[in-house]
C-alpha cells in the first residue's frame, strides 16, 4: 500500500473539516428547518382530524399517526435548539453549555418513543388497507377502529416498556475529549444492547411489511383502475351502478392516500436500513472506526428524513382525502392556487 492509499484510508471517506461543514449544514439548518414544518404540519393534522370525527378506523389510525409525529417533530426541534446553545451560543461557559447538552441527548432518547409508534401506526394503517383488499367482507366486523386502537396501544406500550428498561439506568457524566481537550457530557450506562435488538428487528419486520402492502396496494389499485375504465365504457342508468362507482372510487382514494403515506414512509427510513446493513457488515462503519465521519453524516441524513416523514403527510392528505381537504377549507380556509 503506498503513502496517498494509507493516508485515505486512515482519514476515512469524509475529512473532518467537510463533516465539520456538513454538520452546520444539517443541525443548524436542515433539520430546525424541517422539525418547525413538521410541528406545524402535525398541529393541523391533529385539529382536521378531530374535527372529522374518530369513529372510522382510518381516520382514527391518521389521527394518531399526527400525533406522534408532531411529537417527533417537537423532539426534532428541542435537540436542534439544544444544539445550537451548546456549540454557538454557551461555548466555555460551563454549567448552561452542559445543561444543553444534556437536553439534547435526552431529546434524541425520549423521541425513539414517538418514532416506535409512528412506525407502528404506519404497519397498522397498511395493513388495514391491506386486509380490506383481500377479505373486505370481515375485516370491518373483525378489525373495528377500537381493535385497531388496542393493536396500536399494545405495541407502543411495550415500546415505552422496552425504552423505559433500556433507557432509565442511564446517567450523563462530564469526561474530557483527548483530542480537543475540552469537557463533554457522555450519557452512560445505557442498556443499548437490547435496544438495538428490539429497535432493529421492530424496524426490519415493519419496513418489509409496509413494502409488501404497498405492492399489494399499488396491483389492487390498478386492478379497480382497469375495472371501473371497462364499465365507464358501457352505458347505464342504474343506481346501484352509480353507487357502486362512487364507493369504488372513495375505495381508491383512500388506498392512494395509504399507498403515498407508505411510499414516503419507506423512502425516508432507507437510510436508516442503510446504516444498520452496513455497520454490520463493515466493521468500521461506526462512530469509533475509521469510516466515523461518513457513519455520523448517515445518521445526520437519517434523522433528517425521519422528521420529513413526519412533516410532509399533509400535503398526502390534503391531495388525496377529499373529507379531509374540505374539512381543511371550513378550518383555515381554502389554499391559495
Amino acid at each position: 500500500m503506498d503513502n496517498s492509499t494509507a493516508g485515505f484510508v486512515a482519514k476515512g471517506l469524509i475529512s473532518n473539516e467537510t463533516f465539520a461543514y456538513l454538520m452546520v449544514l444539517f443541525r443548524l439548518v436542515l433539520n430546525p428547518a424541517v422539525g418547525i414544518l413538521g410541528l406545524c404540519a402535525n398541529v393541523i393534522n391533529v385539529v382536521v382530524f378531530y374535527k372529522m370525527g374518530l369513529t372510522d378506523g382510518v381516520t382514527q389510525n391518521f389521527f394518531i399517526l399526527s400525533i406522534s409525529d408532531g411529537c417527533l417533530a417537537s423532539a426534532t426541534i428541542i435537540a436542534s435548539v439544544s444544539y445550537i446553545l451548546y456549540t454557538q451560543v454557551y461555548v466555555g461557559v460551563g454549567g448552561p453549555e452542559y445543561t444543553a447538552q444534556v437536553v439534547y441527548c435526552a431529546s434524541i432518547l425520549i423521541g425513539a418513543f414517538p418514532h416506535s409508534v409512528s412506525m407502528a401506526t404506519t404497519v397498522v394503517i397498511a395493513v388495514i388497507r391491506c386486509l380490506c383488499v383481500a377479505i373486505p367482507l370481515h375485516v370491518k366486523f373483525l378489525m373495528t377502529a377500537r381493535r385497531q386502537l388496542a393493536v396500536i396501544l399494545a405495541f407502543s406500550s411495550c415500546s415505552a416498556g422496552l425504552l423505559i428498561y433500556a433507557f432509565s439506568p442511564s446517567r450523563a457524566v462530564l469526561v474530557n475529549n483527548p483530542l480537543t481537550n475540552t469537557p463533554f457530557i457522555l450519557i452512560v450506562d445505557l442498556k443499548w444492547f437490547e435496544y438495538t435488538v428490539y429497535s432493529n428487528a421492530t424496524s426490519y419486520i415493519g419496513f418489509i411489511i409496509v413494502i409488501i402492502c404497498v405492492i399489494v396496494l399499488t396491483v389492487s389499485l390498478n386492478r379497480s383502475s382497469s375495472f371501473r375504465g371497462k364499465s365507464a365504457s358501457r352505458v347505464s342508468t342504474s343506481v346501484s351502478t352509480g353507487e357502486q362507482t362512487k364507493d369504488g372510487r372513495k375505495e381508491a382514494r383512500v388506498i392512494k392516500t395509504v399507498v403515498f403515506v407508505s411510499i414516503v414512509f419507506i423512502v425516508c427510513y432507507l437510510p436508516a436500513m442503510t446504516v444498520t446493513m452496513i455497520g454490520t457488515l463493515v466493521k468500521e462503519f461506526s462512530t469509533v472506526g475509521i469510516y466515523r465521519n461518513a457513519n455520523l453524516l448517515n445518521l445526520m441524513i437519517m434523522d433528517l428524513f425521519t422528521a420529513i416523514n413526519a412533516s410532509v403527510n399533509i400535503f398526502i392528505y390534503y391531495f388525496f382525502n377529499t373529507r379531509f381537504r374540505t374539512t381543511f377549507n371550513t378550518v383555515f380556509g381554502k389554499l391559495p392556487k
